[in-house]
């Protein structure tokens, strides 16, 4: 995978989705046309405007407000944004939504994209107007983009990972900022400070302590990377801020659970578990 810019800082606030930049942008003057095309899918991902949905395919640009792309189980998108910014990287079991794409009276553009749960990674060049904006809004805050080389994973409960791998990201809540650089990785708990940033892992080891059949069931206990994404038997499973995990689950009739982990950066690791 080819490593595009080194960017300037990025800042990520926690508890104000939605409110960031708000009064500057409703002063925004639409001009132009801007969109996000999609550039390559792989597996089912499928594009939606309003009511309507549709198989995703090369070419279609997301334009309007509510314009979503969603990847399947196993399937994956490459976006563009439009005018060389870069590209965004969207992982299985996703969805991005268009929340904004506007030109301002100065030139500048703002692009606000939601990324309610699952993977997404940025590649995007530094944007020369420094009115301009890229932002990832999450249940957990919103990811405002200056140009780097950054992922981000939100599991179903809210929990942000975020690891950058060049650049730097700000990341604030509760009053305490925490500088992740290019390199680093940290974690943010709705309601809670942002983690100490710790060097960049990209760790998708999965350690079982328990795994033991029940009659029709079985429990399923382990830990991974607090950052990380688990997908168990397809289903996206949430990890407490320690990444311990403790599920129960039917029992296959194979005896084979199998499960994924997955990093901010979209690294991956399938696992089949046999279940003695």
């Amino acid at each position: 995978m080819k490593t595009f810019w080194t960017g300037n800082l990025i800042l990520v606030v926690v508890g104000l989705v939605g409110c960031l930049n708000a009064s500057a942008a409703d002063k925004l003057e639409v001009r132009g046309d801007r969109w996000i095309e999609v550039r390559r899918t792989i597996g089912q991902v499928f594009y939606s405007r309003g009511q309507t949905s549709q198989p995703a395919r090369k070419g279609i640009q997301l334009k309007l407000v509510g314009d979503t792309i969603t990847t399947k189980q196993g399937a994956s998108a490459v976006l563009a944004i439009d005018i060389g910014t870069g590209v965004i990287r969207v992982s299985e079991n996703t969805t991005l939504t268009v929340q904004k794409l506007l030109t301002g009276r100065g030139g500048e553009r703002i692009t606000e994209l939601q990324v309610k749960t699952g993977q997404v990674r940025l590649q995007l060049r530094p944007l020369t107007d420094t009115n301009s904006r890229v932002e990832i809004h999450t249940p957990a805050g919103v990811a405002g983009v200056r140009g780097t080389d950054f992922g981000v994973s939100v599991q179903d409960d809210g929990k942000m990972g975020t690891g950058t791998q060049k650049g730097s990201v700000a990341t604030a809540a509760q009053g305490k900022t925490v500088l992740v650089k290019g390199g680093f990785q940290n974690l943010i708990i709705p309601g809670q400070p942002p983690s100490k940033a710790v060097p960049l892992r990209e760790d998708t080891r999965l350690k079982i302590i328990q795994l033991v059949a029940d009659g029709n069931q079985v429990r399923i206990a382990g830990t991974v990377d607090p950052v990380n994404l688990l997908i168990v038997a397809k289903e996206r499973q949430n990890i407490d801020s320690n990444g311990k995990f403790d599920l129960t689950l039917p029992l296959p009739p194979n005896r084979r659970v199998e499960a994924v982990v997955v990093t901010p950066l979209g690294k991956k690791q399938l696992y089949q578990l046999a279940i003695p």
